[in-house]
Parts: C-alpha cells; sequence; structure tokens
C-alpha cells in the first residue's frame, strides 16, 4: 500500500490553513489508511518578513507585496528545501512512497533536481486564474508580475507527476494556461468542510419560506454589496423575509431584517450546520470563487443555492434542480431569483432534496482521497 505523505503551506490540519481544506483531505487520506504524516513547509515569520523586505527593496512598491514575497525565487527555493529535508525524514523513517502537496508555491527537491518519490499537487485554482479575477490583492499587480508568478508555478506543475484540480474549470487552466498534458491531470472534487455532516433537514419543520443566508468573510469578493441590494429589492414584495450574513460584523447603518452575526470560528463552527439547516435559501453570487465549499456545506443540508454562472459553479450546481446559476449580478435579477425560490413550498423542498443528493453522491473528501490515492499508487 502507498504511503503518502502531506506537504503543505501551512498548518495542513489546521481550520484556517485553505479554509479547513487541507485538513479534511488529509484526514480522509488517514480513514484510507494511506497518509504517513503530514508537515507545514511554510517559512516562519522571521523569515517571511525578511522576503517581504527582500520584495520591496526590489520593486519599490508596497502593494502587494506579500502575495510577490511568496513567489519570489529565494523564498521559493527556501519552501522548498525544508520541504525536501521533511520529504526525506518521512520516506526514511516512515515509509512514505508519495507525496501530496496542498500549495504550489514549493516543491519538495533542490532546483533543477526530481523528487525521489511521486509528487502530486491538490490544488483549486490557478495563478492565472486569480490574476484574471483581479480580485483583492491581484489588482495590484502589473502584468510583468504576474507572468513571472504563472511562470514559477508552471515550473512546479512540470516537475510534479501528477496534479489533482478540484474542477474541470480549474483543470482547463492547467491545460490551457500552463501546458499541462491531460495525462497528468485528475479531477478530484472536493466535500463539505464538517467534520460532521448536517443531517437531513426535519420534515416537521421544513423551511420557513423566509430565510435567506449568506456566508463570507471576504465581503467584496463574495458580493456582499449585491446581497443586500438584492435583498432591500425582495425585502419590498415580501415585508417578512429575514437576510442572516455569517463572516462579517454589524455596520453602523444597517438594513431592515438584517442579521449581522459575524464570524464563527472554532467550535461555533458547529453552528453554521443550524444555521444552513435553518435557512431556506442561500446566496453565494461571488465575484470570484475558486471551488465554492460553502456551496456544498449549504446543499447537503437540503438548502438550495444562488450563484453566479460562472467558474465551478456551473459543475456543481444543476440550475433550477438544486439551485439557481444567475447569468447576470444584477440586485433585481437576484431578488427575482430570492422570491421565486420562497414562494413555493414544494419547489425549495424538492430543490433541497435535489442538493443533497447531488453532494452526496458526487462530492465528498473520501472520494477525492480515493482518486488521489489510486492515481498515486
Amino acid at each position: 500500500m502507498t504511503q503518502i505523505f502531506g506537504l503543505c503551506s501551512g498548518d495542513p490540519f489546521g481550520v484556517r490553513s485553505y479554509s479547513g481544506s487541507s485538513r479534511q483531505l488529509y484526514r480522509a487520506l488517514e480513514r484510507r489508511g494511506v497518509l504517513a504524516g503530514a508537515a507545514d513547509v511554510d517559512l516562519g515569520t522571521p523569515n517571511r518578513r525578511l522576503a517581504w523586505l527582500r520584495t520591496i527593496r526590489k520593486t519599490r512598491k508596497l502593494r502587494g507585496r506579500k502575495l510577490l514575497a511568496r513567489w519570489t525565487a529565494p523564498e521559493m527555493e527556501q519552501r522548498s528545501r525544508r520541504a525536501a529535508g521533511l520529504l526525506a525524514d518521512a520516506t526514511l523513517g516512515s515509509g512514505a512512497t508519495a507525496a501530496l502537496m496542498y500549495g504550489t508555491d514549493f516543491f519538495p527537491a533542490a532546483q533543477g533536481q526530481d523528487a525521489p518519490i511521486p509528487v502530486g499537487a491538490a490544488l483549486d485554482t490557478t495563478f492565472a486564474q486569480l490574476a484574471r479575477s483581479a480580485e483583492d490583492k491581484f489588482a495590484l499587480l502589473s502584468t510583468d508580475e504576474i507572468e513571472h508568478c504563472v511562470e514559477h508555478q508552471r515550473r512546479v506543475f512540470e516537475r510534479c507527476d501528477w496534479i489533482f484540480p478540484r474542477s474541470k474549470w480549474c483543470a482547463e487552466s492547467l491545460l490551457e494556461d500552463y501546458g499541462v498534458p491531460s495525462s497528468k491531470l485528475v479531477i478530484t472534487g472536493a466535500g463539505p468542510n464538517f467534520d460532521v455532516l448536517p443531517e437531513e433537514r426535519p420534515t416537521s419543520n421544513g423551511h420557513d419560506l423566509r430565510t435567506v443566508l449568506f456566508v463570507g468573510r471576504d465581503w467584496h469578493r463574495k458580493n456582499g454589496p449585491l446581497v443586500l441590494d438584492a435583498f432591500r429589492l425582495a425585502r419590498n414584495a415580501r415585508p417578512d423575509l429575514r437576510l442572516v450574513i455569517v463572516g462579517q460584523s454589524e455596520p453602523e447603518q444597517s438594513s431592515p431584517g438584517v442579521e449581522w452575526l459575524g464570524a464563527l470560528d472554532g467550535g461555533a463552527r458547529e453552528r453554521l450546520g443550524v444555521l444552513y439547516r435553518e435557512a431556506s435559501l442561500m446566496l453565494c453570487p461571488s465575484r470570484f470563487e475558486p471551488f465554492g465549499i460553502a456551496l456544498l456545506e449549504a446543499m447537503v443540508a437540503e438548502c438550495p443555492v444562488v450563484a453566479l454562472d460562472r467558474g465551478a459553479a456551473r459543475e456543481i450546481i444543476e440550475d433550477g434542480v438544486s439551485g439557481t446559476l444567475l447569468r447576470t449580478p444584477e440586485p433585481r435579477a437576484l431578488a427575482d431569483t430570492i422570491l421565486h425560490w420562497l414562494e413555493d413550498a414544494d419547489r425549495l423542498a424538492a430543490g433541497g432534496r435535489s442538493a443533497r443528493a447531488r453532494v452526496l453522491c458526487e462530492y465528498s473528501w473520501d472520494s477525492a482521497a480515493e482518486r488521489i490515492s489510486s492515481a498515486l499508487l
């Protein structure tokens, strides 16, 4: 049996690393009995700050320095040397026969050398896709800086034996933007980031036909302003509607019917599963969404989802069945979609059942781990 050693740019089992996805994937590999261990290859704070200072000195710019620093040759080489040492110890100590990277800003071997065992990389998006989104810090980068980072990532991909994108959308970028041969790609999917999946919605309670849920820390990327504008329009027609917002604190001036719950971290995250079950509809019209774990989390709780018709969302949501793929990010269009779902209890219940069935059939960390371990055998 192949023993896979995990290498992660961050705490591999942390609830915040990659929004908890690395934790869930490595745990799924543990359940299969194929994980030899996992380690953090990231640099300590002093080294990371030194890399930022080098980047500022070289580029003469403060904006976007943290992002650029991660992709400089010196920092990537430091991370790679650390990963190579950890992998060598794992190969000798625990008999690891393959490695799985979470993060693509390193490779577990010295520059120009091959890794001693097969290496795969798991990811939900590429740097090229992130740069095209022009969201957050990526909007601060010049064309040359983007090309520099994409080239560094391309070199990592070239050295990998396998690459494990979560979606067809991500796989297309690997093929078109990076020239990765299709023979190296295995699309894995993913699963909800719950340690225990929410139960089915109690038939005695069902949907209340009025509660709408929004989950997201990154307010602008997740399109929070659009959600608020659409909710105000929908509430004009249905004054009983309520919007529950998770991940953001209440502003000084709120709107009627809106409840701001802030972040739900640690043990409080269990409450999120309850909120998904209590909601009638989940709104996730993100401007850019690498994969959309929150979509799966809502769907497995029998909550239909509304997302924009782009990225991996169109692979996850069956339009008109388990949710809606919104063609245009306009408040009126989203408001009409909210009212459409909340006006019919039978439609909502059927959509919720279809959503849960789709996740249970198509998306889980155990199935992702099976695809990865089968390829690395």
